[in-house]
């Protein structure tokens, strides 16, 4: 055990190290009973976060950096069972996945929506490309398909050579094995190896480390795993609403797959609306479309009407960290709602951090002269906006010195309890920039049901199922 200590550790404390990307995602249309052609759908989650008791997760929310970073705790039965937990996870979406009532959305590559489109079309997909990737692709399988659509399968032994593809691909990428599943699943032998503690360990550190910090401040965990997602805020920018506070999410109150609104229609798309404040104040789905290829997309801006809209991976990997039953969960998961920046010192390395996170801007349309959508395309790459999201800011510009690429004279918060106060500034706080995360979600169908009521929960599989482990 104390080998497994040191072995965090180092890994925890070499900084944020980088990943996939994840992003825009071309989703297929769904009618339903009260509207045709909607933006809606059902997702499963092909990621490999563990769940996590209520009261092991945090959330702070950063208005003014447009984050949202999950702290949770971990145990060390958690790591120890973390192999287990996966194989139970994969051999859920596979029974799913090898039923004939159950067809995919198949995943598709964003840079082939734009073949043969109009040079505005295709700069806007150069700069959201650089944020779609799925993960499942580090798999080395060839998990994307020439067409996006469920109606372009051949034939049916093509639909279900594709589901089988899905499927062996999340086993190789939960378990990073190069083999075939059922190499593993039908050897006792190598089953038991597979989800031993050894092997859980080893794939916690594969998957996770780069995201842990050990800690053993909390009473019976090791540490805890960062996660950052980018989130989009209020049209009335940072200062309003959610009021800043400390709170806790309202998951009695929360729903599991919301893909409708009586005011806002479709908006919510069949994905987690999961509520921070009783005035309807929530984590949903991106809503941004950009129309000439239908693909959803986050604007990491102010933007909505109030709530924190996010990616869509990035949404249904949070509802996965939380319990099974969000109604058990009432008033346990903490949230703290800041109107300026959230410093940390996320890594115990003795060095407060503001936090950030590599998704920056992608516009709604790139209007671009016909003989420079290259150029165009590149003022909005990664490396340029690190500086250009924090130097236009409205609201942060202010604090962002380029040069130094660390932030001045911002507020410092002083915590007690439920109270949260402004006292003094940072007088020079460097960024820490979290590598974004990959898209671990596909899009389903199950025959024969229509999606219903404001929750949807019909059928053999609704997106509930996919969420027991």
């Amino acid at each position: 055990m104390k080998l497994m200590f040191t072995f965090i550790v180092m890994l925890s404390c070499s900084g944020v190290m980088a990943v996939e990307p994840f992003g825009p995602f071309p989703h297929e249309r769904t009618d339903t009973a009260k509207l045709k052609n909607t933006t809606t759908g059902r997702y499963i989650y092909l990621g490999e976060v563990p769940k996590f008791d209520g009261k092991e997760l945090e959330i702070t929310i950063a208005k003014m950096s447009l984050t949202a970073r999950v702290t949770a705790h971990v145990t060390q039965a958690r790591v120890d069972s973390y192999a287990r937990d996966l194989l139970l996870r994969w051999k859920k979406a596979n029974e799913a996945i090898n039923d004939p009532l159950i067809n995919f959305h198949p995943l598709v590559q964003l840079g082939t929506l734009a073949e043969g489109k109009p040079e505005q079309v295709q700069a806007w997909v150069r700069i959201a490309s650089q944020y779609s990737q799925h993960s499942l692709a580090s798999t080395g399988l060839d998990v994307y398909a020439q067409k996006r659509n469920m109606k372009n399968f051949e034939s049916s032994q093509v639909k279900d050579d594709y589901k089988k593809l899905i499927s062996e691909a999340y086993f190789r990428y939960l378990f990073k094995v190069s083999g075939p599943a059922e190499n593993f699943i039908n050897d006792n032998l190598r089953l038991s190896e597979l989800t031993s503690v050894e092997n859980s360990r080893k794939l916690f550190l594969a998957h996770l480390g780069h995201l842990f910090t050990y800690d053993s401040t909390k009473p019976g965990h090791l540490g805890y795993l960062t996660l950052v997602y980018p989130i989009a805020a209020t049209t009335k920018g940072p200062f309003d609403q959610p009021k800043e506070m400390i709170t806790d999410m309202k998951t009695a109150e929360s729903i599991e797959a919301r893909w409708w609104s009586n005011m806002w229609k479709d908006e919510f798309s069949g994905l987690p609306f999961l509520l921070i404040e009783y005035s309807g104040v929530a984590f949903h789905a991106p809503i941004s479309n950009y129309v000439p290829l239908d693909v959803w997309f986050l604007q990491r801006g102010y933007v909505s009407h109030g709530c924190h809209r996010m990616d869509s991976s990035d949404l249904l990997e949070l509802r996965t960290l939380m319990p099974l039953d969000l109604k058990k969960a009432a008033n346990q998961i903490k949230v703290t709602v800041l109107n300026n920046f959230d410093v940390v010192d996320w890594d115990k390395d003795g060095s407060l951090e503001a936090v950030d996170v590599k998704y920056y801007k992608i516009p709604t349309q790139a209007e671009v002269a016909a003989n420079l959508p290259l150029a165009k395309s590149m003022h909005f790459s990664v490396e340029t906006q690190m500086n250009e999201f924090y130097k236009k800011h409205k609201y942060a510009s202010k604090f962002f010195d380029a040069e130094t690429q660390s932030l001045k004279k911002i507020p410092k918060y002083s915590i007690q309890g439920r109270t949260l106060k402004v006292e003094g500034t940072h007088e020079n706080v460097p960024l820490a920039r979290f590598a974004h995360r990959p898209s671990r979600i596909i899009q389903y169908v199950e025959d024969g049901v229509s999606q219903a009521g404001f929750d949807d929960s019909r059928g053999k599989y609704p997106p509930k199922y996919f969420q027991q482990h």
